[in-house]
């Protein structure tokens, strides 16, 4: 068996990488809807309707190393204080040489914390806005 590290799993907000990233964690919960019919002569059934679809993302606050290609604490902070049409942005989903997701998002909650003697950390809440679909392969 091949397995799978943690480090090869990881998200892109807004075509970019976070700085300093210590976890990620995904959750896919189906939606139902429960329906009682003649036809069903009074059990019950259910239909997975869609998904709701939340990750988290946490590390350690770290400044900037290469503009284009990474997400500061300063930066992600202003992505979380983003309003309306501009609070929902694009993320791509990979795990190493699996498949790759994309969608779209938006922050739900973002924290952060600083100890005298420890380095600041953040986490960032996210709920996905539509859907989560595979990357194409090219």
């Amino acid at each position: 068996m091949k397995k799978q590290f943690g480090y090869n799993f990881g998200f892109k907000l807004n075509e970019k990488s976070c700085v300093g990233v210590t976890q990620d964690d995904l959750s896919v919960a189906p939606k139902t809807k429960e329906s009682i019919t003649k036809a069903d002569k009074g059990n019950a059934s259910s239909i997975i309707t869609g998904h709701d679809i939340t990750f988290t993302v946490a590390g350690v606050m770290a400044k900037k190393e290469e503009a284009e290609i990474f997400l500061d604490s300063d930066d992600i902070l202003e992505l979380a204080l983003k309003k309306g049409e501009e609070a929902i942005l694009p993320f791509i989903y990979s795990r190493g040489d699996l498949k790759s997701y994309k969608g779209n998002f938006s922050i739900t909650g973002y924290s952060e914390s600083s100890g005298s003697e420890d380095m600041g950390t953040y986490t960032l809440n996210c709920k996905v806005v539509g859907e989560m679909l595979p990357v194409p392969v090219v």
